[in-house]
């Protein structure tokens, strides 16, 4: 299968699990996926009101080492709470890391963002999303909502601000990651949820 085939809601028997997998987003590197339970005879992903992280394989396993078996339709509910257009990474900065001091407490934060936001177009397409910082040894630290100054989109800087605000009282002296961005990683309470991390996701994408 190529990629210009692959659909939401194609269900497949990977060479790597008995279990069927159904994509939920993808893009040309990653495919989120539901894993069906056979021993209760459902998807896992069985109600959109609640919290949920995505199952993740690089694409290319998907399309390599999968077979097709069906399409189950992508319905609008779906759509509207699993928002397979956003993108899964988002405001990925090599040259900034994220800084141990509280962004509105110190000048070279905002500038370094001003310097890397000029000119810079992307759009995060969400009025609010939930924010997941990572501990200092990477582990997740509790989520935070926010929400978009326009109530409508975030760019680059706004959302760098936002997660440095949440991320600076977790760092300590010693690095583990490198860079700034934030990742797709699942949804929470009906809205899209990313996670902090550096310029490349945890995957190493």
């Amino acid at each position: 299968m190529k990629i210009e085939d692959l659909e939401l809601g194609a269900v497949f028997q990977p060479e790597w699990d008995a279990r069927l997998i159904r994509v939920l987003a993808f893009d040309s590197e990653q495919v989120m996926y539901d894993s069906w339970l056979p021993h209760v005879s459902r998807w896992g992903i069985d109600s959109l009101s609640r919290r949920m992280s995505y199952y993740r394989i690089p694409t290319s396993f998907v399309l390599n080492k999968a077979l097709y078996l069906r399409t189950e339709k992508y319905t609008e509910q779906e759509r509207a709470v699993h928002r397979p257009d956003l993108p899964f990474s988002f405001a990925r900065v090599d040259s900034l890391e994220w800084p141990m001091t509280c962004p509105a407490t110190t000048h070279d934060f905002p500038q370094s963002l001003s310097q890397v936001a000029n000119g810079e177009q992307e759009l995060l397409d969400a009025p609010r999303i939930f924010l997941e910082p990572f501990g200092p040894k990477g582990g997740p630290k509790p989520s935070a909502l926010v929400t978009a100054k326009n109530k409508k989109t975030f760019n680059v800087e706004e959302m760098l601000w936002h997660a440095a605000r949440l991320q600076f009282q977790h760092l300590r002296d010693e690095k583990i990651i490198q860079g700034v961005g934030i990742y797709r990683s699942g949804v929470q309470r009906g809205l899209p949820s990313y996670y902090v991390w550096g310029a490349k996701s945890r995957m190493g994408i």
